[in-house]
């Protein structure tokens, strides 16, 4: 098997991933349901548009993700008072608490790649990845 650093990085990036979806699993949680409840806790108030920029979705899905989410009993939406076209998306206490305990789940999904790295390997791993964005960030 070729072992291009591309190939590399999309191999991590897809079984960090997998580790990610199965810990979530236990919670009737997806990735981008996670995502969503993380930004609403540390941005109450957020607007579908917020949630749009952050987790590089459209309009549509963002849309269908929050009806979900207040079907459930996870969020809430309120409107503005001064525009009732905004409408405002705050976690209900069930919400929050379904955040804690993904937010958890993730760390520990997590923890497999990091604890095989020793501080220095984390902080070179890093400065290479960055390395390798600036790359792609050039005009």
């Amino acid at each position: 098997m070729e072992e291009s650093n591309t190939l590399m990085i999309k191999l991590v990036e897809r079984t960090l991933r997998r580790e990610v979806e199965t810990a979530l699993r236990p919670l009737g949680l997806t990735p981008q349901q996670s995502q969503s409840l993380h930004m609403l806790a540390m941005s109450p108030g957020a607007t579908n548009a917020d949630l749009e920029r952050a987790l590089f979705i459209d309009k549509s899905s963002v849309t269908s993700l929050i009806n979900g989410m207040v079907k459930r009993g996870w969020a809430v939406r309120r409107e503005l008072a001064e525009d009732a076209r905004v409408k405002r998306i705050y976690l209900t206490d069930t919400g929050m608490a379904l955040y804690e305990a993904a937010s958890e789940a993730v760390k520990k999904a997590k923890e497999g790649a990091n604890d095989r790295l020793t501080a220095e390997e984390s902080l070179q791993l890093r400065s290479l990845l960055k390395k390798i964005l600036a790359a792609y960030e050039q005009p």
